[in-house]
């Protein structure tokens, strides 16, 4: 299973550009940032792998400037591997 985390330094980011994404049809989730991820402000937004340049889109075109990045997480049993994209 692969998915991406967007991680923000706030916890208001990580609510804006849940809603900003839903808005513009992306199904996302607000999840517990892993700890391998960072350790921000405890919450990220979850989204499927396939929404990648959409997201990085939305992140352009958005006035958040706390964003600590994008992370591809693949799940192989217990383990996670984990990318940095952005």
């Amino acid at each position: 299973m692969k998915y991406l985390i967007i991680s923000f330094n706030s916890r208001n980011s990580v609510m804006t550009f849940a809603k900003l994404a839903r808005k513009n049809g992306l199904y996302t989730s607000i999840i517990n940032t892993p700890r391998s991820v960072s350790v921000s402000c405890g919450l990220s937004v979850r989204t499927e792998f396939q929404n990648l340049q959409s997201i990085i889109s939305l992140l352009k075109k958005s006035n958040l400037s706390d964003l600590i990045g994008i992370y591809s997480i693949t799940r192989k049993g217990q383990y996670e591997e984990i990318e940095k994209f952005y």
